[in-house]
C-alpha cells in the first residue's frame, strides 16, 4: 500500500463501476447514432460531406479516450490513489492523462463538425467567413493545450510519476490556459446554438417548421463529448425519421388495401357462385346467382351409359369494390393479389 499524504475521508470508495456504466452506455448511444447517420448520409440522401467525416474522427478519438478510461479502471481509476500500490497508480494515473489528448481533440473537432452541418444550409458568403473563423479560433486554442498538456514537465513522465527526477512548469499556469480555454469553448458553443436561427428565420417556410429545424440544429451545442456527438448527428437523421414514419403509413395502407381485396374477393365469389334446380325433364339445371346464362346455353354435356355429366361455365362481371381495390393499388401489389385470387 502507498502511503501519500493522509487518507481521505470517505474512506476507500471504488467509483469505477459507476463510472463505468456512465462511459459504456454513452459509447452504445453513440455507436448507434453513427451507424445510423452513416446510413442516412450513405444510403438515403447519399450526400455525405465534410462535416460527417470531422464527426466521425470525433467518434474515433472518443472511442479511443474512452478505452483508455476503461483500462484504467482495472488499475485504479475511480478509487483514491492512497488506497493504490505504487505501479498501479501510476498506470492508472498516466492513462488518464494520454486520456486527454483524445477528449480535448474530441470536443474541438466536434464543435467544428456542427460549424460544417451549419454550412451546409448558410445562405451568404459571410455566414462561411464567419464559422470557418470560429474554427480556426478553436485550433488555434486548442492545440497549443495539448501541447501544453504534456510540455509543461520534463521529462513529461512526471505527471503520472512524481518520484522522478525533472522539473515542472507553475501548475497556475497551465490551470489559467486551461480556465481561457473553457471560456472560449462556452462562447462558440452559445454561438453554435443561435447561428442556426439566424440562418433558418429568413427562410420561407411556415413557423413551426422553423422552430423545429432551429431546434434541432441548436442541439449541436454541447460540451460534453458523447452529447457532442449524439446531438450533433441528430439533425443528420431527419431524412431517415421521414422514411420511417413513411414506410409505416404505406404498410398500414397496403394491410388496409388487403383486407378490401379479401371482401371484394369474397363477394365475386358469393356472386358467382352456381345454384343448381331441376327443370321439368328431371335434369340438373345451373342458375347463375349474379344472374348469368344458364347451364342448358353454356354446358358441355356427355352422354356415358346413360349418364349425362354437365360442365357449368359461368361469367363473373366486376363489382365497384374490385374496381376501386384495382384503382388504389399499385403496380406490383396488384399483380401479387391477382396471382393469388387466381390460384385461390
Amino acid at each position: 500500500m502507498s502511503m501519500r499524504g493522509d487518507p481521505p475521508l470517505g474512506g476507500d470508495q471504488d467509483r469505477a463501476p459507476m463510472l463505468r456504466a456512465v462511459l459504456s452506455s454513452e459509447l452504445a448511444v453513440a455507436t448507434i447514432i453513427m451507424g445510423l447517420r452513416f446510413f442516412t448520409r450513405l444510403k438515403l440522401t447519399r450526400s455525405p460531406g465534410m462535416d460527417d467525416w470531422i464527426m466521425l474522427a470525433t467518434f474515433i478519438c472518443a472511442v479511443i479516450g474512452t478505452s483508455m478510461d476503461l483500462a484504467g479502471m482495472e488499475y485504479g481509476i475511480g478509487r483514491h490513489i492512497y488506497y493504490l500500490d505504487h505501479d498501479d497508480g501510476v498506470l492508472a494515473t498516466k492513462l488518464d492523462w494520454l486520456c486527454q489528448a483524445f477528449v480535448i481533440t474530441a470536443l474541438t473537432i466536434g464543435k467544428i463538425s456542427v460549424a460544417f452541418l451549419i454550412l451546409r444550409i448558410s445562405i451568404t458568403k459571410w455566414h462561411a467567413y464567419f464559422l470557418h473563423t470560429v474554427n480556426a479560433i478553436l485550433l488555434l486554442i486548442n492545440i497549443p493545450l495539448i501541447i501544453w498538456t504534456y510540455a509543461q514537465c520534463n521529462p513529461s513522465a512526471l505527471l503520472w510519476d512524481p518520484t522522478l527526477p525533472g522539473t515542472c512548469q507553475d501548475p497556475r499556469m497551465q490551470g489559467s490556459f486551461a480556465l481561457f480555454q473553457g471560456s472560449f469553448g462556452a462562447v462558440t458553443d452559445l454561438l453554435y446554438a443561435l447561428f442556426p436561427i439566424l440562418i433558418i428565420w429568413p427562410l420561407q417556410m411556415p413557423r413551426k417548421r422553423k422552430y423545429q429545424l432551429a431546434g434541432i440544429m441548436c442541439l449541436g451545442a454541447f460540451t460534453e463529448m458523447y452529447v457532442i456527438i449524439i446531438a450533433g448527428s441528430l439533425p443528420t437523421l431527419r431524412p431517415l425519421f421521414q422514411a420511417t414514419v413513411a414506410t409505416y403509413h404505406s404498410h398500414k395502407q397496403r394491410e388496409y388495401k388487403g383486407y378490401l381485396s379479401h371482401e371484394s374477393g369474397r363477394a365475386h365469389a358469393l356472386r358467382s357462385y352456381p345454384k343448381k334446380t331441376k327443370n321439368t325433364n328431371g335434369s340438373a339445371k345451373a342458375l347463375d346467382r349474379g344472374g348469368g346464362r344458364s347451364s342448358d346455353q353454356d354446358g358441355l354435356a356427355k352422354d356415358v351409359e346413360g349418364i349425362t355429366k354437365t360442365v357449368d361455365f359461368t361469367v363473373a362481371t366486376e363489382t365497384e369494390t374490385g374496381k376501386r381495390w384495382e384503382r388504389w393499388e399499385d403496380e406490383e401489389f396488384g399483380a401479387r393479389r391477382m396471382r393469388e385470387h387466381e390460384r385461390v
